[in-house]
């Protein structure tokens, strides 16, 4: 292990529609992170541990309790989305969702780690896979099907009493562009049957709104919306009231481009440069932590040229601390014995390692 001392800068259809409409949230209580936040000098530890060189069609990796490796793969024939391995051993423990259309299958994957949950998100097929890990350590054989929710459009779900809750493609405010369309954060539905849309909405904004990060905590009661295309963070109870929400530290102020014909439903898309905020997270028992860009991808740029911080709330929606990361970040997860987190970056050679970032 090569350690670094770093000095870094500091039902069968739609169920219901739910989640606070924005343009009415005039009286929810905002918090402003302030742009300082992301220049305070820290001193921090980071272990540099693998580059996982016989994974070669790895992305990113995840590593739950400290001994169990997650590899996020690439698309690739006959390949598997996610393996699981003992660490440091790497004695192979399971394979999971195949490349492929059938009904274990997978035809992409977004993954994410949520305590002992491997939410396996197919965005191609709109289907949606939650592992319980200690359930499958303990059985080997334990091997959840992905089910369809079927809200095309809405790429990103997670389980939520006995359903699922996605992104509502259609809810997005932007005053500066004079567009406020007063839709709900979130559909639910039970996926039996395909989601389509009952209201009419004259904005179609599927493309500057989805992707953003949904966490769920029932123990604390807590629902957590971080936007992928704004520095804004959104606190939900458990029935989807909104009770608070956190903006800053950069205002991207985003530009779109924005077509359509008089009585044509105008179709949103942004203009110039992709603004990026919050794009991965993970969680424990105590806190939730957001990896965060705050800048925005402009033409010949790659998504590795962005900094990145990582920046850690508890379940209140209160800020702790920021953790400035020299490089990207591609994945996230929380050591169980350490006050660390293990992240995925990318090497000058633009491979995926492993590294591990001590907190103070």
């Amino acid at each position: 292990m090569r350690r670094i001392l770093y000095h870094l800068l500091g039902g069968a259809f739609l169920l219901f529609l739910t989640g606070c409409t924005p343009g009415n949230e005039t009286n929810i209580p905002t918090d402003h992170l302030d742009k300082n936040i992301l220049a305070i000098e820290k001193a921090m530890r980071i272990d540099t541990l693998e580059t996982f060189d016989s994974l070669i069609y790895a992305k990113e990796f995840l590593v739950y309790q400290d001994s169990i490796l997650i590899a996020v793969n690439n698309k690739y024939e006959n390949g598997y989305f996610v393996e699981v391995y003992k660490w440091p051993s790497m004695v192979p423990i399971k394979q999971l969702y195949r490349l492929g259309d059938g009904p274990d299958e997978m035809l992409g994957a977004k993954v994410s780690l949520n305590k002992n949950e491997l939410i396996v998100n197919d965005y191609v097929k709109s289907q949606v896979a939650v592992v319980n890990i200690d359930s499958m350590l303990k059985n080997p054989d334990f091997s959840p099907l992905p089910i369809r929710h079927q809200a095309i459009g809405s790429p990103t779900a997670i389980p939520y009493r006995g359903k699922f809750l996605l992104e509502n493609p259609y809810s997005f405010t932007d005053r500066k562009a004079r567009i406020i369309q007063e839709a709900p954060r979130f559909i639910i539905t039970d996926g039996k049957e395909p989601y389509t849309e009952k209201n009419e909405y004259s904005y179609y904004t599927r493309n500057v709104t989805v992707n953003g990060q949904i966490i769920a905590n029932e123990t604390e009661g807590k629902i957590i919306y971080a936007n992928m295309y704004k520095s804004s963070i959104e606190i939900y109870d458990m029935d989807l009231n909104l009770l608070k929400k956190i903006e800053g530290p950069v205002d991207l102020n985003p530009q779109y481009a924005i077509e359509g014909e008089n009585g044509q439903q105008h179709n949103v898309a942004f203009r110039g440069y992709t603004p990026y905020a919050y794009l991965d997270y993970c969680t424990d028992d105590h806190y939730f932590y957001l990896t965060y860009v705050g800048d925005v991808l402009r033409a010949g740029q790659q998504m590795k040229d962005l900094p990145c911080w990582i920046f850690k709330f508890d379940w209140n929606g209160n800020f702790i601390s920021s953790y400035p990361v020299h490089g990207y970040v591609l994945s996230i997860s929380k050591s169980q014995k350490e006050n660390a987190l293990y992240l995925t970056t990318l090497s000058s050679e633009d491979t995926p390692i492993l590294i591990k970032l001590h907190e103070n």
